[in-house]
């Protein structure tokens, strides 16, 4: 007796075990997927072997989709699902899981394409970016396929990116455009400056200004233009430039100088007077009364001129008739 209960016992065991490996499936309400179509298996879980299958798109890459209950239903009808809690009241939210591209990851490798000089302050912002949806087994940062660099001035860029494709396929490619704020290190006055005025060290400092404020030939360094006198009035702030200062006048029209001349084996002296004014570098015409010559020099200091080789003297004759200015009287 004992053994037959045993055994019934056993059996029934047996055929509930049997019965309860064949569940009804249960909804999935929350889905993510990572793959270009929802299957069954994304709405349900517990289903039989064999019944899973594709059945749909899935949303854009970051985008979601709702399926009510009707349509759960009937997907589940179609599918032979057992489902024995279907309802018109329930509904699943299917989203298409994707890692988003930001600002944060964009301006880096933009500023890098651009080549910016490494001593330069530069900000770089981007103009209506939005953030881009890519494939979350796409881990690899943004590349920069193509890029308009900026002109000598300009702020304005424009870039192609790519986000490489993790199966090396198609990756996800989009437009960039924004702006390079670029300062970097220029010579400037520290307050106004009036024509003739001598630079002095305490007027000048090194600053940052924006690159399309600084002239082509503007000064590298303070030293630069101590002891230079400027041009014209100049406010505080200004970037200085070679063009903007002279050297102070150390000769003047009817200055007496003496014109040397220097070769390999030469050097030639002669007393002269200066036609116009100048400062040390600049180039003077001197006449030597002797001769009745006019040399052409630099200006060393202020009582020399050094000749410049290779520019013939004129009579002062010739001279007076190329030019209305006449000569000093001597």
């Amino acid at each position: 007796m004992i053994r037959v209960l045993r055994t019934g016992g056993i059996l029934l065991l047996a055929g509930w075990s049997v019965l309860s490996s064949v569940s009804a499936a249960t909804l999935r309400t929350n889905v993510n997927v990572d793959h270009p179509h929802v299957r069954l298996s994304d709405l349900f879980a517990d289903l039989g072997k064999g019944q899973d299958t594709e059945i749909g798109d899935a949303p854009a890459l970051g985008a979601s989709y709702i399926v009510g209950g009707p349509q759960l239903t009937a997907i589940a009808a179609q599918f032979g699902v057992d489902w024995p809690d279907a309802s018109p009241l329930v509904s699943a939210v299917v989203t298409h899981a994707a890692r988003t591209i930001t600002v944060d990851d964009v301006i880096p490798v933009v500023r890098q394409s651009l080549e910016l000089p490494s001593e330069a302050r530069v900000e770089v912002a981007l103009t209506g970016f939005k953030p881009v949806a890519v494939p979350v087994a796409d881990k690899s940062a943004p590349v920069v396929l193509h890029i308009d660099h900026p002109p000598h001035g300009s702020e304005h860029f424009t870039a192609r990116l790519e986000v490489p494709s993790a199966n090396g396929g198609q990756g996800t490619a989009f437009n960039v455009s924004g702006t390079a704020t670029m300062e970097v290190r220029a010579v400037t006055l520290r307050h106004t400056m009036r024509l003739g005025q001598p630079i002095l060290p305490e007027d000048v400092a090194m600053t940052f200004v924006r690159v399309g404020l600084v002239p082509d030939d503007a000064l590298q360094s303070p030293e630069d233009a101590v002891g230079l006198e400027v041009r014209g009035v100049l406010a505080a702030g200004q970037v200085l430039s070679v063009s903007q200062l002279a050297h102070p006048q150390l000769v003047h029209r009817g200055s007496p100088v003496v014109a040397t001349f220097s070769g390999p084996s030469l050097h030639l002296t002669v007393s002269g007077t200066v036609l116009e004014a100048g400062g040390k570098g600049d180039t003077v015409h001197v006449y030597n009364a002797s001769s009745h010559m006019v040399l052409t020099g630099r200006v060393m200091d202020r009582t020399e001129v050094e000749v410049i080789p290779g520019i013939m003297p004129l009579s002062a004759d010739t001279r007076a008739r190329q030019q209305t200015t006449a000569l000093p009287s001597l």
